[in-house]
């Protein structure tokens, strides 16, 4: 009996971290929602191809101020997805950001150019979000080979005149953006509770939000600041693809 309430206690220690520090496996509480929307005025959510499809205009009337939307991931995966919802995004009035799922075992330039092969000089209103996280990679590779290829992949997005955005968890952050990466804007991921130990500008505080247009679970996210300092960290708009 002690053997197995020991083993238990384990297995509810090991839930709780993944609940408190992991992102990317849907770990959250159900029923609770984060972030407070009493509290953060602009509230957005980020999407790929599994949530299905997915009505906008309903979306943007529920409150929803901006949608991230996957595009790429590695040297050659893209989204089926991406450029339809893209387009119905922005029809339905959201602003709009892109993001790519960082390999941890392929080359940065090849990664970059899998990412502006998608967007096709499209206009996005966010920065390019590069997606790093230990979840779903081979933890196999040393920190500083999965260091030098984010580096690589984000001279090859500046080189092209975008700006860069990363997005990470807490474990994510403290091994590959504390001391090295603290200058790109911060996308977190931190269930439950909202970061207080880091400079964020989006907060991805739920992976089971509720939001009229899906049929399921969404991620919901929080900006930051101020209505004004929304649309200053806007890319402004220019001629593009529609």
């Amino acid at each position: 009996m002690k053997s197995f309430l020991r083993d238990l206690s384990l297995v509810y220690a090991m839930i709780v971290t993944a609940l408190l520090t992991g992102c990317g496996q849907g770990d959250d509480t159900p029923g609770q929602i984060y972030p407070d929307r009493n509290k953060f005025n602009i509230v957005g959510i980020d999407i790929s191809a599994h949530n299905g499809d997915i009505d906008f205009s309903k979306v943007a009337a529920d409150g929803i101020s901006f949608v991230i939307i996957k595009a790429t991931e590695g040297g050659t995966f893209k989204d089926k997805k991406f450029i339809d919802n893209l387009r119905k995004a922005r029809e339905a009035g959201l602003k709009v950001g892109a993001y790519h799922f960082f390999r941890f075992d392929t080359p940065g330039y090849m990664q970059g150019l899998n990412f502006l092969n998608s967007l096709q000089s499209r206009h996005l209103d966010l920065p390019l979000i590069i997606d790093i996280e230990e979840w779903a990679n081979p933890n196999s590779q040393p920190t500083q080979m999965v260091l030098n290829r984010l580096n690589e992949m984000i001279d090859h997005l500046e080189g092209h005149g975008h700006r860069v955005m990363l997005y990470t968890n807490k474990n994510g952050f403290a091994r590959f953006v504390r001391g090295r990466l603290e200058g790109y804007p911060l996308w977190i991921c931190s269930l439950v509770d909202e970061p207080q130990e880091m400079d964020w500008v989006i907060w991805q505080g739920t992976h089971n939000g509720k939001v009229n247009g899906i049929n399921h679970p969404v991620d919901i996210n929080a900006f930051g600041g101020t209505q004004s300092e929304w649309e200053a960290f806007l890319t402004p708009p220019q001629q593009t693809k529609p």
